[in-house]
C-alpha cells in the first residue's frame, strides 16, 4: 500500500486493538525515513518522530498497521465564510509566526535543530517558546493546514452532553433551585395533565405545576383551601420552559398544543412529493368536494337555496380537470360517483345536454385512471370495492388531510376566487356578523346556469398556463410542450394507463344497488312498480310464474335522483325498466320524495287507526243502546204473537213497509209537527249548517236519543194506523 504525506496509519496491538493513530508529515525522497505524528489524543499532542520506511512496510505486510480514512474536523479546516472572516486575522498572524520554521523540512522534525529554530523565532518575535511550539503542534496535527491555526470556538462547550450542576447556572437570582431527575418526572406529569389534556399554555402549566407539586401548606380564603407555593424550593418558569424546549422536538410540541392532525399539516417535514405516483397521464386522479362561494336561487328565482356542493376530478400529471359534478345535496358516495362518471363520459354529449356545443379537442378526456385518490368519507365505503371491476385502485386519504391531495384542493381556491370576482351573489367562506352586507340579496343564479358557467370555466382553465410549482420532465423539454393542462394531456394522452369502460359498466358499478321483488304488478322496488318489454315478452309477471330466471328477487341499479327508471343486469347487458301505470304518477320524482310520500301514508294510516278505535267505540256504544231499545219494543209488540204467525204475509207486509219508508225518506217529505215552527222561524235560521271536516263528530247525547225514540214511536203508530184502515 502506498504511503503519502497526510496518510493516517492505524497501528494495532498483538490483540488487534487500536494502539495508535499516526499521521505522515514527511517522507524521504529515497524512501528511507518517514516522519509521523500521533493524532490519537488531541489534548496530549506529542512531537513528531522519525521511523524507517522499511519498518513501516514490514508492519503493513504482517497486518500490524493499515492506512485508514480519517474524518478531519471539517468545521475547523473548512469553516463558514462568516466564521473565517471573523477570525482570519488571528490565523494569518499565527501563520506568519511559524511559517519560516514550519517549512524547514526535515530540520524542524529533528529535536536538536527544532529547538534552535524555535529559540531563534522566540528571539526575533518575542513570543514564548511554548506558544510557538503549540502552534506547530496544531499545524501538524491537522495535516499541515493553515486553518488549523484558527480560533477553535466551534468545539467550545459540550454540545449534546448532559451536565451535572452543583449550583444553578446563569446570572444570579434569588431562586437558586437546581432541577433534579425527580423534578423532570414531575415536569412530564404536569405537561401530560395540564398542557395536553386540559390545553393550558406553558405559563399556566407552570403555575399549576407549582401549586400541585411544590406547596408547603394551605390557607383558607373564600371558603376554599388555597395552596401555599414554596417559591424558594420550586423551579422557575425559565427552567421549566428550558427543559420542555430541549426535551421535545417542535413537531412534538405542536402535537401537544394542537393535536397530531394539525401538527402533521403544519410542521411535519415535507420530504415527499404528492405527484410522485403520477408519472404519466391517467396514473392518478384526485376527487374532492367543496362548497362553492356562490349563493343560488330556485328555478322560480323566488327562494334562496344557499351554496351548492361542487365535486372536481383532476388528473395529477397534467393538472387537467377531467370531470366535475355540482349538486344541492350533501357530500356522499353517490355524488362523488357522478363526478367520476362524468370524468369517464364523452364531454361533447354531456355539454350538449345544457345547450353548450363544444368540439372533442376542447375537452378530450373520457377515460378512467389507474388510481383514484379521494376523501376517507366517500371512498371508504364498501361500494369502493366496485372500482376493482373497473380496474381502478382506490387510495383513501386520512381524515382532515387535504395536503395529501393538494392539486384538487388548490384548484378549489382558484375556482372560488374566480367565482367571487365574476358572479353576482358570491361570498367568502366566513360567518356574517351584524352590520355586514348579506350577499344573498344579489343571488340570481340557478343551479342550471351555474352548471353552464362551470363548463365554460373548466374549458378555459384547461387552456391556461400551469403554475410555477409544476415541474416538467425531460421529455417535455425535448418536445418543447406548451405548459397548459390541455397540451400536457394531449402530449401524453393514451400512452400508458388510461382505459375506457362502457356506459353499462359504469352504471352497474357506480350506481347504488337494491333488491327488487318480481310480482304480478311488475318489479316492486321502494314501493314503486317497474316493467320492461323483455319482461312482458318472457312472462316475468304472469300469475305465480318463475320470475326472472327462476328468481323472485332481483338486484336493481338505480339513480336516486330520478325514479322514472331502474336497471337490472341480465346476462351481459343492463336492462332498463320503466314505471308501470300503477306508479306512473310518481314519474320524475327523487327517490327521497318517494320515501317521504310513503312515509306520510304509513304515518297517516297509523294515526287514523288510532282514531278509528275511538270512532268504533262511539259506534259500539250507540249500537248497544239502540239494540236494547229495539229488543224491548219488539218483545212488547210480539208478546202475544207466535213465531209462526210472524212469518205470515211476509211479502205483502214488505211491500207495504217499503212504501212507507219511501214516503218517509222522500225528498218532498215535510214533518207536520215541525211545519208550524219552521213557518215562524226567520229565513236565515232555516239553513242547516253542516259540520266542518276538521271538527270532531258530535257524540250521542240524551237529546239525540230522545229524537230517535220519537222517530221510532211515530213510525210504529203509522204502521198500526195503516193496519186498522185495511
Amino acid at each position: 500500500m502506498e504511503v503519502v504525506v497526510n496518510s493516517v496509519i492505524e497501528r494495532l496491538s498483538e490483540e488487534y486493538e487500536i494502539e495508535d493513530l499516526l499521521r505522515v508529515l514527511w517522507i524521504d525522497a529515497e524512501l528511507e525515513d518517514v516522519v509521523v505524528m500521533s493524532i490519537k489524543d488531541y489534548k496530549l499532542k506529542r512531537m513528531p518522530f522519525c521511523m524507517k520506511y522499511v519498518t513501516l512496510a514490514d508492519e503493513f505486510r504482517t497486518g500490524k498497521t493499515r492506512i485508514i480514512e480519517f474524518d478531519e474536523d471539517i468545521q475547523l479546516l473548512s469553516p463558514d465564510e462568516d466564521y473565517l472572516e471573523k477570525y482570519k486575522e488571528n490565523r494569518d498572524r499565527r501563520w506568519e509566526l511559524i511559517k519560516k520554521i514550519a517549512q524547514c523540512e526535515p530540520e524542524i522534525y529533528i529535536p536538536e535543530t527544532r529547538g534552535m529554530l524555535i529559540k531563534e523565532t522566540h528571539l526575533d518575535t518575542g513570543k514564548s517558546q511554548k506558544v510557538i511550539r503549540d502552534y506547530l503542534l496544531k499545524y501538524w496535527f491537522h495535516g499541515k493546514s493553515k486553518n488549523a491555526l484558527l480560533d477553535n470556538y466551534i468545539s467550545c462547550g459540550a454540545a449534546g452532553k448532559k451536565r451535572n450542576y452543583t449550583q444553578k447556572p446563569g446570572p444570579y437570582t434569588t431562586n437558586r433551585y437546581i432541577v433534579s431527575e425527580t423534578d423532570i418526572e414531575i415536569f412530564k406529569s404536569a405537561i401530560r395533565i395540564f398542557h395536553i389534556r386540559q390545553g393550558m399554555n406553558i405559563s399556566t402549566t407552570h403555575e399549576r405545576l407549582c401549586e400541585t407539586f411544590y406547596k408547603r401548606g394551605y390557607y383558607r380564603k373564600y371558603g376554599v383551601r388555597v395552596p401555599i407555593v414554596d417559591l424558594d424550593r420550586s423551579p422557575s418558569l425559565r427552567q421549566f420552559r428550558y427543559w420542555y424546549t430541549n426535551s421535545t422536538s417542535e413537531f412534538g410540541r405542536e402535537i401537544n398544543k394542537r393535536g397530531k392532525r394539525r401538527a402533521t399539516m403544519k410542521v411535519r417535514p415535507l420530504t415527499g412529493n404528492a405527484s410522485e405516483r403520477a408519472f404519466c397521464v391517467g396514473a392518478v386522479y384526485e376527487v374532492d368536494a367543496t362548497r362553492s362561494d356562490i349563493i343560488l336561487v330556485s328555478f322560480d328565482r323566488k327562494t334562496i337555496l344557499g351554496k351548492p356542493t361542487l365535486y372536481v376530478v383532476i388528473d395529477v400529471f397534467s393538472r387537467l380537470v377531467v370531470g366535475y359534478h355540482v349538486s344541492l345535496a350533501s357530500e356522499s358516495w353517490f355524488e362523488a360517483m357522478v363526478a367520476v362518471e362524468h370524468a369517464a363520459a364523452n364531454k361533447v354529449e354531456s355539454c350538449a345536454r345544457y345547450g353548450l356545443h363544444i368540439k372533442e379537442e376542447d375537452w378530450p378526456c373520457h377515460a378512467l385512471p389507474q388510481s383514484l385518490i379521494g376523501d376517507r368519507g366517500e371512498l371508504k365505503a364498501q361500494m369502493s370495492e366496485r372500482f376493482v371491476n373497473l380496474n381502478v385502485d382506490v387510495l383513501n386519504a386520512p381524515s382532515y388531510r387535504g395536503d395529501l391531495k393538494p392539486y384538487v384542493e388548490s384548484h378549489f381556491h382558484i375556482n372560488n376566487e374566480t367565482i367571487r370576482q365574476l358572479l353576482a351573489g358570491s361570498t367568502e367562506a366566513k360567518q356574517i356578523v351584524r352590520g355586514d352586507y348579506d350577499p344573498a340579496r344579489e343571488s340570481t343564479w340557478t343551479i342550471e346556469e351555474f352548471n353552464q358557467f362551470l363548463i365554460v370555466y373548466f374549458i378555459t382553465y384547461n387552456k391556461s398556463a400551469l403554475s410555477k410549482d409544476y415541474v416538467p420532465n425531460k421529455d417535455m423539454f425535448v418536445d418543447q410542450i406548451e405548459l397548459t393542462p390541455l397540451k400536457v394531456w394531449n402530449w401524453d394522452k393514451g400512452r400508458r394507463l388510461l382505459h375506457e369502460k362502457t356506459r353499462d359498466e359504469l352504471r352497474h358499478n357506480l350506481l347504488p344497488r337494491g333488491i327488487g321483488k318480481v310480482t304480478r304488478f311488475g318489479i316492486e322496488f321502494k314501493n314503486l312498480y317497474f316493467t320492461s318489454q323483455l319482461g312482458l315478452d318472457e312472462g316475468w309477471f304472469e300469475g305465480n310464474g318463475v320470475g326472472i330466471d327462476g328468481k323472485r328477487e332481483v338486484e336493481i341499479s338505480y339513480d336516486p335522483r330520478n325514479c322514472s327508471s331502474v336497471f337490472i343486469k341480465r346476462a351481459k347487458k343492463l336492462i332498463p325498466c320503466l314505471l308501470t301505470g300503477r306508479s306512473k304518477e310518481f314519474e320524475g320524482l327523487h327517490f327521497d320524495e318517494i320515501d317521504q310520500i310513503f312515509k306520510y301514508r304509513d304515518d297517516q294510516i297509523k294515526e287514523q287507526e288510532r282514531n278509528e278505535k275511538q270512532y268504533k267505540a262511539e259506534l259500539h256504544a250507540f249500537t248497544g243502546e239502540l239494540q236494547k231499545s229495539v229488543i224491548k219494543m219488539t218483545r212488547e209488540a210480539t208478546q202475544e204473537t207466535s213465531f209462526y204467525s210472524r212469518k205470515q204475509n211476509m211479502r205483502e207486509t214488505r211491500i207495504k213497509d217499503s212504501k212507507i219508508w219511501g214516503a218517509m225518506t222522500a225528498m218532498t217529505y215535510v214533518d207536520d209537527t215541525k211545519s208550524a215552527d219552521l213557518a215562524s222561524t226567520p229565513s236565515n235560521a232555516q239553513v242547516i249548517l253542516f259540520p266542518n271536516k276538521e271538527e270532531e263528530s258530535p257524540t250521542l247525547t240524551e237529546e239525540n236519543v230522545d229524537i230517535q225514540s220519537i222517530f221510532s214511536r211515530k213510525s210504529k203508530e203509522r204502521r198500526r194506523s195503516d193496519e186498522r184502515n185495511q
